[in-house]
């Protein structure tokens, strides 16, 4: 049962992006290609920025499809490697194997396999050496170590999922379905020198992480506006001009927790004089049956001149939302009890969280009838990515590549191409990301099929 379980929760998380990619990294090829960048007015520039609703989206002008289906070769590749109806037995899922790897089980949820990976993340298996002394205590993780984050380690954003709804003219209302997490863990530099250098355990010393994640989810009826503000030289059939848009969202979350302390272990003297004290001092944040109220909103502008534009949009202004009814908790090593306690601080109180003010600032220009270069910067809650991309189209061909920045300020880079035959297109994107507990660079390939 816990494996069909775990099972389960790996195939949302793997299908899950799906949905979401769409609206912050599009599944499409070509972005892949481009290093990330979106040169089309779509993906990131009409998810973060509402004044974009009313700029008609012209794949004449960029090469842009107006459809971008996803060939998933990777996740293809993955189910005839590990058939679902063989997942109980599965050393990928199946704690109990003694083949299991939790790090290539984590490996794959935090890079769900849709492409094809070129080349995977790593998850080292390679066996762990002890030097064990009266007061030494050695650990070796040989291949391991490159897992060991030298600075934080942080995963986190805000997306939306789903967004339905409808429009007359400029207006919109609908619903969105947002999802919100912000995880982040940190060693200490003693704890850091033991995994990484293979330092030795030190008596009356303290080895500890401290950790931090919150997670809520819930939905937010809306009300929008975009519209064009002033027409260009280009006159009113062109798309030359000043655009604003904005948006209200009335935020009802559905459940929020947070959890936050250190955790770890204290050495005796000497080392194996005494057992070591264990470490653990957790609050826990959780909300019981009330709903998570809030308002918020969206702003964005954008400015077409021909060839050029530029647009700036943020999300979630004000975005705070009141938990009526939370409860509190410690979890808290006793050492002198030998025991694992669950104290309650506080019930039925009144908590407060926020939605991080996410943006993007982005700019394109098409150069002649087959070149687009283009740019944007965006943060969704945890560090800011930079996108730098081209497109050179001859004919039915096309080239691209791209670089980029992701949170951990680590370069990316991406390149591709594709052919277009009337109304069909297929494109292939690689590009390369560390989503993953390393921070070596894996390389995946993306395909899609385009329709024009």
């Amino acid at each position: 049962m816990r494996t069909g379980v775990v099972a389960l929760a790996v195939v949302m998380l793997a299908l899950a992006p799906v949905r979401a990619a769409h609206a912050q990294f599009s599944f499409d090829a070509r972005r892949f290609g481009m290093g990330g960048v979106s040169l089309g007015r779509d993906g990131n520039v009409s998810r973060f920025n509402p004044a974009y609703h009313a700029v008609k989206k012209r794949s004449s002008l960029n090469g842009a499809p107006r459809i971008s289906i996803p060939i998933p070769i990777g996740l293809v590749d993955f189910l005839k490697t590990h058939p679902i109806g063989r997942w109980g037995k599965d050393p990928m899922f199946n704690p109990d194997s003694a083949g299991f790897n939790p790090v290539a089980l984590m490996n794959l949820i935090l890079s769900p396999p849709v492409f094809y990976d070129v080349r995977r993340p790593p998850a080292p298996t390679n066996n762990v050496e002890f030097t064990i002394g009266k007061n030494a205590f050695v650990v070796d993780l040989g291949e391991a170590k490159v897992l060991i984050p030298e600075q934080e380690f942080g995963l986190g954003t805000t997306s939306r999922v789903l967004d339905v709804g409808g429009g007359l003219g400029g207006f919109h209302a609908g619903v969105i379905w947002y999802v919100h997490y912000d995880i982040g863990f940190t060693l200490d530099d003693s704890l850091r020198r033991v995994l990484k250098q293979a330092d030795s355990v030190r008596s009356n010393s303290t080895y500890s992480i401290i950790g931090d994640g919150l997670a809520q989810s819930g939905i937010a009826p809306t009300i929008s506006y975009s519209g064009r503000l002033t027409h260009g030289a280009g006159g009113a059939d062109s798309d030359d001009g000043f655009y604003l848009g904005g948006a209200v969202h009335y935020y009802m979350g559905v459940g929020y927790g947070r959890a936050r302390g250190p955790a770890g272990f204290t050495t005796g003297s000497p080392v194996f004089g005494t057992a070591p004290i264990p470490l653990l001092d957790d609050t826990l944040w959780t909300s019981n049956r009330s709903f998570g109220t809030g308002v918020g909103g969206d702003a964005g502008l954008a400015w077409i001149s021909g060839p050029f534009e530029v647009g700036l949009g943020v999300n979630d202004v004000g975005a705070t939302l009141t938990w009526g009814d939370t409860k509190v908790q410690q979890f808290r090593y006793i050492s002198s009890g030998d025991s694992l306690v669950t104290l309650p601080l506080q019930n039925h109180v009144q908590t407060r969280t926020k939605l991080p003010i996410t943006y993007v600032a982005n700019s394109a220009i098409r150069m002649g009838t087959g070149t687009t270069v283009g740019g944007d910067v965006v943060n969704s809650g945890r560090g800011t990515v930079i996108h730098v991309g081209v497109e050179q189209r001859t004919g039915p061909f096309a080239i691209r590549g791209g670089v980029s920045r992701d949170q951990r300020k680590k370069m990316q880079f991406g390149f591709g191409g594709g052919i277009r035959l009337g109304s069909l297109g297929v494109d292939v994107g690689l590009w390369t990301h560390s989503p993953t507990l390393s921070e070596q660079r894996a390389i995946t390939m993306a395909t899609s099929i385009s329709i024009y």
